[in-house]
């Protein structure tokens, strides 16, 4: 944008003093304006701004219309005197600062205003305006000259409402940005490049419209050059998603794989549209692919590990969660690769682990886990001694439970009494169910072991299962 401003102040200083405006140049003031263009083309800037100067000092103290007759304020002096100041601001910038004129962007700025003060129509005063105060970080001031810019050129600029735009934008006036942009997209339809329908874009997004949005990216990830095209891509696919089109994200996301195959992120993205529709069988599928395309993180792999797991793959989630335990034994990973171990039909392998994560310290899901497969294998009264274990930290509850971590609790007090009904411990099976009746998810089966109980003998005469 800046490169453009220059072209600008570079073009506008060549117009011809006696072609710029609608009136003619006073003869006194074309001889000043004549002799101060022979300067400045000659590199002595600051003698062309002094000759200026003293011209339209001369008008002070004057009446009016003796002023206008000299032309000593004439706009066309004004707007000249303010593109030399402005070629002194870009000296300074290139490191050439004359420090006789300490602030010569804000001169430059008073003068284009005073020009388009006796002048509203004056095009090129208003654009090199707008370009002081932009430079000057003025941007909402910038903007409206902008406009003025635009309302006054012949023939009008789509470029110029577009720099509206941004300045405005850049002023946090995001809903004056966008009202100047529809103007410009319903008077210039074709004559708006990509590279504007970006900033588009974000002006829709600051205002949260982002359905409006919508139709803009699409055609920018259809149609931007191959470098930006992966980006707009990524934004409509969450944009989709965020909109809670999920048939829109599952087709789209399926179109650039296959359009885009060696590229991780669309199988990635993939995953994870199919998981959140609960498809792991497709979600693993993608995750898999990715996989082969590029290495996966930690994470990405324990995700794979757990898919594998909850559609009874267990081996390959057992490989997975062991890789892991090598760099990391939280307990977490262990009671995982014991789960995946016992489910694989390797009870062995399974207390290898439980009883490695217990030797970090106590953890419940592990002891429960322990006491299953000493359930499974009948040796009811391990299986007992355990489940005591773990209730004998937790609090003697009343009745009617229903959270989950009471669930988990009468599952356990129930499994209790399983396993000391199987080994003839019949006074603490009973004190068991009697327990598990409290939690509603278990009322029915411990009602029913519980008459059991009863009618039992010291000894047992079947195992409950």
């Amino acid at each position: 944008m800046m490169k453009f401003f220059f072209f600008i102040l570079a073009c506008l200083l060549s117009v011809p003093a006696t072609g710029a405006a609608e009136d003619s140049l006073p003869l006194a003031a074309a001889i000043c304006v004549n002799k101060a263009q022979h300067l400045y083309q000659t590199g002595e800037i600051q003698k062309g701004i002094d000759l200026l100067e003293s011209f339209r000092d001369k008008g002070k103290g004057l009446e009016p219309e003796a002023v206008r007759e000299k032309g000593y304020t004439h706009y066309y002096v004004l707007f000249l005197l303010g593109n030399f100041y402005l070629t002194l601001d870009q000296d300074s910038i290139e490191g050439k600062k004359d420090p006789a004129v300490p602030d010569p962007l804000r001169r430059a700025s008073e003068c284009y205003r005073d020009s388009v003060a006796r002048n509203p129509s004056f095009s090129p005063a208003w654009l090199n305006l707008a370009k002081c105060r932009y430079e000057m970080e003025e941007y909402g001031q910038a903007g409206i000259a902008f406009e003025q810019g635009y309302n006054t050129s012949e023939p009008p600029k789509p470029i110029y409402l577009y720099y509206a735009a941004v300045c405005h934008f850049q002023a946090n006036a995001a809903q004056k940005a966008l009202d100047i942009f529809s103007r410009l997209i319903q008077t210039h339809p074709q004559a708006v490049p990509l590279a504007w329908k970006e900033v588009l874009v974000n002006i829709l997004f600051s205002l949260d419209r982002f359905k409006q949005a919508l139709p803009v990216i699409e055609e920018l990830a259809r149609q931007t050059d191959i470098k930006k095209r992966k980006k707009w891509q990524e934004i409509l696919l969450h944009q989709y998603l965020s909109l809670g089109m999920a048939q829109k994200a599952l087709a789209y996301a399926e179109f650039l794989t296959k359009t885009d195959l060696l590229e991780p992120k669309w199988w990635k993205a993939l995953c994870h549209i199919h998981l959140n529709s609960n498809r792991i069988k497709q979600g693993l599928t993608a995750l898999i692919i990715y996989g082969y395309l590029t290495p996966m993180t930690p994470e990405e792999q324990l995700l794979a590990a757990d898919l594998y797991l909850s559609l009874d793959v267990p081996g390959q989630a057992c490989k997975i969660y062991e890789n892991a335990l090598d760099k990391n034994r939280k307990p977490e990973l262990i009671l995982k690769a014991g789960q995946a171990s016992l489910m694989a039909h390797d009870p062995e392998r399974a207390l290898a682990w439980i009883e490695k994560g217990l030797s970090l310290g106590s953890d419940d899901r592990l002891l429960k886990l322990k006491a299953r497969i000493m359930y499974t294998r009948e040796e009811y009264a391990r299986a007992a001694e355990i489940y005591e274990k773990i209730l004998a930290k937790k609090p003697v509850k009343g009745k009617n439970h229903s959270s989950t971590q009471d669930s988990a609790l009468g599952e356990t007090w129930l499994m209790l009494g399983y396993s000391a009904m199987n080994c003839g411990q019949y006074p603490q099976a009973r004190n068991a169910f009697e327990h598990a009746l409290g939690y509603k998810k278990y009322k029915k089966q411990a009602r029913s072991a519980l008459s059991r109980v009863k009618t039992r003998k010291k000894n047992p005469v079947k195992k409950e299962k």
